[in-house]
């Protein structure tokens, strides 16, 4: 039973840990240089054709995010500095 435990445990964690490297992913269009967060409604749009990594390597490349991007980020920090 400790056996099938384990198995389960470090199935979930391999399954726990590819969602934390996919969901960095920056979409971006090289047309027009706009990027797309995971959770952006634009993230799979058919000019996406660029990938970074992280939202850092995205702007040191020139690229911006979408104004639905920006105004998911402007929201956060706005909430961040209410508390």
């Amino acid at each position: 039973m400790k056996r099938n435990f384990l198995k389960v445990f470090v199935f979930a964690a391999v399954l726990f840990s590819f969602a934390f490297v996919f969901a960095g992913e920056i979409h971006c269009n090289p047309d027009t240089k706009t990027c797309h967060k995971s959770d952006c409604r634009y993230y799979n749009c058919k000019g996406c054709t660029k990938v970074f990594a992280s939202e850092e390597e995205a702007l040191e490349n020139g690229y911006k995010f979408c104004k639905v991007c920006s105004q998911e980020k402007k929201e956060k920090t706005g909430k961040k500095s209410k508390k």
